[in-house]
């Protein structure tokens, strides 16, 4: 005979409301002290309690999924962020379904009808376009979902960004204060906001300092077109004595442009960076956190749609080298 519930309730004297707390990863909410929570989950285990998911989906009238679409789950920005996401998914009881668009609205309709079909109970989504023509009846129709990274213009719905625009001011004050005065800046299309707000941060991060803005170029995010964009934008006079760079391809790209003597800054931090013969100073992001605090916003649509609350998680400046670097 299956163990149930009530069978791990009885065995630790407890009531089958606290259990089931823990189980669905609550027990923080509902101050449900540690030690308690230790001793179901490991009578769960000891017993082999397993939950029916069928029969708690219908009780709810919930699927307990939810979908992730990014643009490039091979880039490792999205992949930790998909992390994150999973993480908190997954201590909330729920499945994480996570989709790789390659940045086409076909993959993101596709997703859509997912939600509608109530194959998920919400949408993660990193829209590829600035437009909301097509997800403005989601919002019209009450269906949960929020934005990452990304915002769209004149479409009020949760979101959680990195503030670009101050990623970019710790960017340009490091370098000043090092010395650089003609400053170029490499970023992504216009169409995607966080390229946007961070073209707008540097502008506004010189203006500060009384500068100019120097030379702006801009790449497709692979490794190849970055690297000849900023071929293109270093040949430009006055020449530039430091780089920044939009994001991490940009940055790989720019690395193999530059001349040892130019300085390059990069936004997103990497693995690897602290190995590199060359020293990079990178404006991390908190990137794990971006997708815990997407299922956290996405939960609160899946509970009471309609929402707007907008997070805005600040970076952080990682210095490397000495000198002017």
């Amino acid at each position: 005979m299956s163990v149930r519930m009530k069978d791990i309730a009885h065995t630790l004297g407890i009531s089958q409301t606290t259990v089931s707390h823990v189980l669905r990863g609550r027990d923080g909410e509902f101050r449900i002290g540690a030690k308690t929570a230790r001793r179901v989950r490991d009578t769960v285990e000891r017993l082999g309690y397993r939950p029916s998911v069928l029969a708690r989906n219908l009780k709810h009238h919930r699927a307990y999924a939810l979908a992730l679409a990014v643009g490039d789950l091979a880039d490792p920005f999205w992949s930790a962020l998909a992390l994150g996401a999973q993480q908190e998914a997954e201590r909330h009881g729920y499945v994480l379904v996570v989709s790789h668009t390659g940045e086409t609205l076909d993959k993101e309709r596709q997703l859509l009808e997912m939600l509608r079909e109530r194959r998920v109970d919400g949408l993660i989504l990193a829209p590829a376009r600035l437009k909301p023509h097509h997800l403005a009846p989601l919002r019209q129709e009450q269906r949960p979902f929020v934005l990452v990274d990304r915002t769209i213009d004149r479409l009020d719905v949760p979101s959680v960004v990195t503030d670009s625009v101050g990623g970019m001011r710790l960017a340009v004050d490091h370098l000043v204060s090092r010395g650089h005065r003609q400053i170029s800046y490499l970023g992504g299309p216009a169409h995607i906001t966080t390229f946007r707000d961070r073209l707008a941060g540097y502008r506004q991060a010189l203006a500060a300092h009384g500068l100019r803005p120097g030379h702006y170029a801009v790449s497709r995010s692979d490794l190849e077109g970055a690297r000849k964009a900023a071929v293109r934008l270093l040949r430009r006079r006055p020449a530039a004595t430091a780089v920044i760079a939009g994001n991490l391809w940009l940055t790989m790209g720019t690395l193999r442009a530059a001349p040892e003597d130019v300085v390059v800054v990069g936004f997103d931090d990497f693995y690897l960076a602290d190995l590199l013969r060359r020293p990079v100073t990178t404006v991390a992001q908190p990137v794990e956190e971006l997708g815990r605090e997407a299922v956290r916003l996405l939960l609160e649509e899946v509970a009471k749609p309609g929402g707007n609350r907008h997070v805005v998680l600040p970076p952080r400046l990682i210095v490397r080298g000495g000198g002017r670097t």
